[in-house]
């Protein structure tokens, strides 16, 4: 099998020749990678995402051995949108992100002054929004994975509209956020549709362009947990959230079949999210995205018997522990036991259960992977 089919076997439930294996790096670690990889000659700064995520060259993607190829977000431009000198910005939707050195020389992307934390519901409806149509948004797109799709034999996950609910925190502010799900619901009903339509109108408009070369699109993170429970409970969630994260993902599912009636659709939902994976399942997700497994209530052997008959899990690999802090003889058996609980029957696509923060060395990375080439042969026999 070659990647593209490994990757879609895996995802429809059924047993390919091996277990697919994926990751995305942030910029420190991807540096990290080519030097040791020995390959200088790559690019120092790739396209970056708000998280520090890079888009990977393909040339490293096929020297690693990993099956799929990331296309990460463009962002419009809006009255909004501003960069400033310490490589802080503000983004299409007002939100700021300022520029952020954290331990080990690395650095990341925190949100400060929320542009809706002290927004009436009348306040929505003179804001300025971004729009979903702007070419920005796929500016080149077409070409690069067009291009993609006819030299490799990848499969492609992308990512085009955001988020509703999370994107909502960010407007809103965390603390301001949560108080309006609980005591002021017309509001967060409010924010949580506007945002909503826009990212639906922008799928549609960049499907049209695309869509056909897409086997799995992403979508955007809603972070449901926390390391040891919900961030709401599931009460809450089903009467406040849901019913417009069901919206977005039946549409954009809806919309994505119209080019490619085999692609599937994966959500990003980090921490203690079993309460909702039912829920998620009823929406219409195919793949959950990254089964954090060192969080409450998500051991992989018991979300495969509960779920794996409904649901593909892609990712699993403990990035809290594991990657940066053990032993290259701990990425083995973590890998060995992920396989083993989730590779039976397919339905499962390996990968750190996040993007690969600084404090994971690249040797540990290039061991998972070649682990997964080892172990992760089908028939699966790991007893």
């Amino acid at each position: 099998m070659n990647s593209r089919e490994r990757v879609m076997t895996a995802a429809n439930h059924e047993e390919p020749d091996r277990v697919p294996v994926d990751m995305v790096l942030t910029i420190d670690v991807y540096r990290d990678m080519k030097k040791f990889l020995n390959m200088e000659h790559l690019p120092e700064t790739p396209r970056m995402g708000r998280w520090t995520e890079v888009q990977m060259p393909i040339e490293m993607i096929k020297k690693l051995g990993i099956d799929m190829y990331y296309i990460s977000p463009r962002s419009g431009k809006s009255i909004h949108s501003k960069s400033f000198d310490d490589g802080s910005f503000i983004d299409e939707w007002g939100c700021y992100w300022k520029k952020t050195a954290i331990d080990g020389g690395h650095f990341y992307f925190e949100l400060i002054n929320p542009p809706l934390a002290q927004a009436s519901i009348d306040d929505l409806e003179t804001y300025v929004w971004p729009d979903p149509e702007d070419p920005k948004r796929y500016a080149g797109l077409k070409e690069e994975m067009k291009e993609v799709r006819e030299t490799t034999d990848l499969a492609i996950l992308a990512k085009f509209a955001g988020a509703v609910f999370e994107l909502a925190t960010y407007m809103r502010g965390h603390e301001q956020w949560y108080r309006d799900i609980i005591n002021n619901q017309e509001f967060a009903h409010a924010l949580m549709d506007k945002i909503c339509q826009i990212q639906k109108r922008t799928n549609e408009v960049i499907m049209a362009e695309v869509g056909e070369y897409v086997d799995i699109l992403r979508l955007s993170g809603e972070d449901l947990g926390m390391q040891d429970r919900p961030l709401i409970s599931p009460k809450t969630f089903r009467k406040v959230v849901k019913p417009h994260l069901k919206e977005l993902w039946e549409h954009a599912k809806m919309t994505l079949h119209q080019y490619n009636p085999e692609a599937k659709i994966m959500l990003h939902s980090c921490g203690s999210v079993r309460p909702f994976i039912s829920d998620i399942i009823e929406c219409g997700v195919d793949i959950l995205d990254p089964v954090q497994p060192a969080a409450k209530n998500m051991n992989r052997y018991e979300l495969k018997e509960a779920f794996g008959k409904d649901i593909v899990f892609h990712g699993n690999i403990d990035i809290q522990n594991i990657l940066p802090f053990g032993t290259i003889e701990d990425v083995t058996g973590e890998v060995r036991d992920a396989i083993k609980a989730l590779a039976p029957g397919g339905g499962f696509l390996l990968a750190p259960a996040h993007n690969v923060q600084g404090d994971v060395s690249a040797e540990k990375l290039v061991h998972m992977v070649k682990c997964v080439h080892e172990f992760g042969n089908y028939p699966i026999n790991l007893e």
